[in-house]
Formats: structure tokens, C-alpha cells, sequence
């Protein structure tokens, strides 16, 4: 039940795609018929939120699913000029009310599901290369399904695909023993140790919206859409803000452009999305990601890659979730129109439909992307469990090119860290310059207990690097401790042991700091993946377009404009 295909469908799917990729204009979706949302049932409405379809609005943009509350009891939102309320959605019964609506959750009911460990994932359908890679984990005597993810679509008369099948293993109804297991499968046969959940039954319950100027009330089951009566924005109240950890979580309200529903998630609880469209959610998003004041070339080449990578996730990511994309991190940062500014909008205006597309030119390149790569960038696949990505691979920045063509390793990390030789990455500003170059002091006192250290091991004593990627990212750790050792793998899981450093670009110092700290010096700030901001700022104050700053941070991709 979440947006995945079985190799029963995928034959038809492909001869589908083809059929459409020279008939389907512009603003049609690939996959749907155009239904009124009247002529939906309830069954209908709810599966639809779950849908790896979206359609394309009249100015010929996608329309996105963008989730900015999850797991409330209470929703309050707000529009100046008031709201209509939707029980059945775009098309069906409208309701209008006044300017405030709370919605509350009665007899609310979690998701039935279960969670898969996912062995191994492959780019596409082809049918040989799941079979053989199904061959050799049945082989090690693992009963292996595969599940399809992702979507495809047809857009002026070109098909995008960006599916992936997942060769998955066990079925376990606990989150936590599924990650248990992952790990173990991880560790012990390589597998991806990522989790798919599997929905048995969707979360449910009653829905009822009360007009607070006017007393109104509206019942419904499992979702309520709801537009502001003028086309101006509607305010979600009590959008949760990026925690600290310190003190109380802390919200704000915010308005959105596009429409508001809310759902019940998988929890049972209260989830709110924004249905928007591609241009306005990339004006609320481009800002929330880089300075708005940086140069219009790096404005451009983030409005590309981030309309990329928010096109490249769609049914990849939040499968047990009822809208496509989250506006955290995890996604992307979207704050709405909070953090628009005329400079990213005109960014965003300016590359309208531009995507990077892969060589093929028939899938998109996932343009991740980070702060500031430190001066060499990091293979995808070194950062996140993932096959190796042609568009992806770690490369040095273009004025270091010749002194560290091969990458970053032992021979050279000390004289790349210590020298911090100049590069595009390196910020006028000096607060910039701090995630170039940085030093860090670790209390040794207090690393047990971090996320990967056992509580028990005590003071650590020594900090080992034991395997690094190519732009000398640590991707291995050995922490000894006064009561034993562990080793800590991957370059996040690196990061948030040692109390969450700004990368995992690192060298350890010999000597400690007069109060005994363990001192690492570092560059960088992320996982230096895909565009480098500050480095797109570099590039751009040099003279560079935003296609040539793509072109470096992304090998061999080709910049399409798809509307």
C-alpha cells in the first residue's frame, strides 16, 4: 500500500511510458486521469495522498505535497480574507467559513504496518539486474521480495524516471527491531541496512473543523482540504522550528501559498502538507538554503539543483506518509513565505523548468548539495548507504585541481587541512571562513554516552581514523576508552559521536589542550555531496554561469528545461 510497484506491473509500466512520452502534452500528468475529487470515494481521496502522482498546474508547473506539521492533536489555521473548506477536495463540495478554523482528531487510530530491512537498491527496472542481484542474496539464504519505489512521468513529450527497486528481507512490526536487524545485516553481509515500511492499514479517524468567528462545524473522515477564499496565503500556526535540544521545541506560524490539507498520518495523529506548486515552493525553499544575498549565478545554480532534488525524491522518501516530501532537512528546507526574497524569487524565475538531467538525459541527477565541501567534495555513495553515482563522485575544487587530482587520503589530509589552501570555498566573510577551516575540542570526559559510544566504555583515551573517502571524509573511527573500544562507521554516525561536528573532515592533533581535550582540526561543513554553496558562491563572484557551477559539481550532467 505505500508507492511501490511489484515486477508484475513493471512490463506494463515501461510500455506505458513509452506510449505517453509522444502524446502527453506539458500539463498532464503521466499516470492519472483528471477525476473531480466529487466523483472520488472516501477510499479514493485517502489513497490519492499516498500517490506518487502529481499533476501539473495551468502555468504548466508540478504541484507538490509538502508535509510542515506531523503528529498534532490540534491544527489551527487562518486566512485574512477567510477560508472555504473541502470535504472532498478541488472540485467537490465547497464550504465557506470565516477567517480561523481549529481542527481536532477524534477516535483517531495509528497505522497497521510492518518494516522491511532493504538489502540492496538498484536504479531502474531493468528485469536482469534484479534477478541477478536477487541470485546472490538467496544465495546467503535470505528469502528476498523486491519492491519498486519512485515514480515516472511524462512532460513535453520527454518520460523521467527516477524509480528504484529495493530488494528487501524480513518483515518486523517493531521500527526499533527492524534497525536492530538492519545494522546486524549491515554489518555482517554489506546490506544497505535502510528500512521500507510496508503498510497494512492506513492510519484513520474523524475529523472536525470548527469556525471559531462564526461557530460553524465540518466533520470528516481521514482528511479536509481547505483553500483561502481570495487565492492569498493561508496561515498554519504552531509550524514547529528546528530544535537545539535546549529548552521547550519552539513553533511560529507561517503562510503558505497553494492550498492546506490535513490528514490523519501514520500515527493517528494530525499531519498538515501544503499542495503547491514546483515555482512557489522553490521561492519559499531557495532562501531557507543559501543567502539570498550571494551572487545570481549561485542563486541559480541552487533554484536548479534544488528543484532537481525535489523532483528526483518524489516516491522515494515518506512512503507511509500522506504527502510526497517533508519541508525539513531530510527533504529540503521549505519555510514558506516567511523566507521569500526578490533576489532567490527571480532565481527561481529565471531557471524556471531547468533540471540537471543525467547523460541518458532520461533520468534526473539527485542534486544533493551542502554548505561548504571543505575544498573536495565526497563520493554519494561514502556518505549514504547507496549505489555509487556517476553524477555524484567527490572531485577537487577547480583552482585545486592540479595539487590534489587524486583526492584527499594520509599522504596529503595534514598539508590540506593545516595549509588551507584557497579555493572557491573559502568565504570572504569570516564567518565563512570558521566552516572552511576549524578547529574543534572534544571533551574526552563526555564522549561515552554519544550517539554509537557505549555509556559504559568511560574516558576515552585515543580517537583513530581508520578509513577515509575521497575528499578525506572519516568513515571509519576506532574510539578507545579506558573500559574498551568500539568502532564507530559511516560519516554521520562519525559526526554525531563526537558531539555533532561541523563535518567529518578531520585530522586528530598529537598533543591535547591545556585542559586535556582531544583537538581535531577540520574543514568543512556537511556531507560535501553534490553542490558546494559556498563554492557556488566562489565560482560565481569568479564569473561563472550556473550552468558551469553545475557542470563541476554534478560530472557529465546535462541542464534540461522541462517547462
Amino acid at each position: 500500500m505505500a508507492r511501490e510497484c511489484t515486477r508484475a506491473t513493471r512490463r506494463a509500466w515501461l510500455k506505458q511510458a513509452a506510449a505517453l512520452a509522444t502524446m502527453v502534452p506539458c500539463s498532464t500528468l503521466l499516470w492519472s486521469g483528471r477525476a473531480r475529487a466529487s466523483d472520488l470515494s472516501l477510499g479514493d481521496r485517502i489513497k490519492s495522498l499516498y500517490s506518487n502522482q502529481f499533476h501539473f498546474n495551468d502555468r504548466g508547473e508540478p504541484q507538490i505535497t509538502v508535509g510542515i506539521v506531523q503528529h498534532v492533536e490540534r491544527v489551527t489555521i487562518s486566512a485574512a480574507a477567510g477560508l472555504l473548506v473541502l470535504p472532498s477536495g478541488a472540485g467537490g463540495t465547497t464550504i465557506e467559513g470565516g477567517t480561523r478554523f481549529d481542527i481536532t482528531l477524534h477516535d483517531g487510530h495509528p497505522a497497521k504496518q510492518r518494516f522491511a530491512v532493504v538489502l540492496e537498491e538498484l536504479a531502474g527496472p531493468a528485469m536482469s539486474a534484479i534477478d541477478r542481484a536477487a541470485s546472490r542474496w538467496r544465495k546467503l539464504d535470505f528469502d528476498v521480495a523486491d519492491h519498486e519505489v519512485g515514480t515516472v512521468f511524462g512532460v513535453g513529450g520527454r518520460v523521467l524516471d527516477n524509480r528504484r527497486v529495493l530488494l528487501v528481507v524480513e518483515r518486523h512490526g517493531s521500527e526499533e527491531d527492524a534497525r536492530r536487524r538492519a545494522e546486524v545485516l549491515r554489518q555482517r553481509h554489506g546490506a544497505l541496512g535502510k528500512l521500507h515500511p510496508i503498510i497494512e492499514q492506513r492510519g484513520h479517524g474523524a475529523l472536525r473543523a470548527h469556525d471559531v468567528e462564526h461557530g460553524l462545524r465540518v466533520a470528516a473522515d481521514g482528511v479536509l482540504w481547505f483553500a483561502s477564499k481570495d487565492g492569498g496565503p493561508i496561515t498554519v500556526h504552531g509550524v514547529p522550528l528546528e530544535s537545539n535540544g535546549k529548552g521547550p521545541p519552539r513553533v511560529e506560524a507561517r503562510e503558505y501559498r497553494g492550498g492546506i490539507y490535513v490528514a490523519v498520518d501514520r500515527r493517528g495523529k494530525l499531519s498538515v502538507a501544503n499542495l503547491v506548486s514546483e515555482g512557489d515552493m522553490l521561492s519559499g525553499l531557495v532562501p531557507a538554503e543559501i543567502f539570498a544575498s550571494g551572487p545570481m549565478a549561485a542563486l541559480e545554480a541552487q533554484a536548479v539543483a534544488a528543484r532537481g532534488q525535489l523532483l528526483a525524491k518524489i516516491g522515494t522518501r515518506h512512503l507511509d506518509d500522506p504527502f510526497l516530501l517533508c519541508s525539513e532537512q531530510h527533504c529540503q528546507v521549505y519555510a514558506g513565505r516567511i523566507r521569500e526574497h526578490e533576489r532567490t524569487n527571480l532565481a527561481v524565475k529565471s531557471t524556471m523548468g531547468a533540471v540537471a538531467m543525467r547523460p541518458s538525459e532520461t533520468q534526473l541527477v539527485d542534486t544533493v548539495y551542502s554548505a561548504n565541501c571543505g575544498g573536495h567534495s565526497e563520493d554519494n555513495d561514502v556518505v549514504w548507504p547507496s549505489a555509487p553515482d556517476p553524477q555524484l563522485r567527490g572531485r577537487p575544487d577547480p583552482l585545486l585541481k592540479e595539487r590534489f587530482a587524486k583526492g584527499i587520503d594520509a599522504t596529503n589530509i595534514e598539508a590540506f587541512l593545516r595549509e588551507s589552501p584557497r579555493s572557491y570555498s573559502t568565504p570572504e566573510a569570516e564567518v565563512g571562513r570558521q566552516a572552511y577551516r576549524w578547529r574543534e575540542v572534544v571533551d574526552p570526559t563526555k564522549l561515552a554516552g554519544q550517539p554509537g559510544i557505549n555509556a559504559e566504555l568511560g574516558t576515552v583515551r585515543e580517537l583513530k581514523v581508520l578509513a577515509r573517502g575521497t575528499s578525506g571524509r572519516a568513515t571509519g573511527l576506532r574510539v578507545i576508552a579506558e573500559r574498551g573500544e568500539v568502532d564507530v562507521l559511516g560519516e554521520l554516525r562519525i559526526r554525531r559521536a563526537l558531539g555533532g561536528l561541523r563535518s567529518s573532515l578531520f585530522i586528530v592533533e598529537r598533543e591535547r589542550d591545556a585542559s586535556g581535550g582531544i583537538v581535531l582540526t577540520g574543514g568543512g561543513h556537511g556531507h560535501g555531496v553534490g553542490l558546494c554553496q559556498h563554492g557556488a558562491m566562489g565560482m560565481a563572484k569568479a564569473g561563472k554561469t550556473h550552468e558551469e557551477i553545475l557542470a563541476h559539481y554534478y560530472r557529465d550532467a546535462k541542464i534540461n528545461k522541462l517547462w
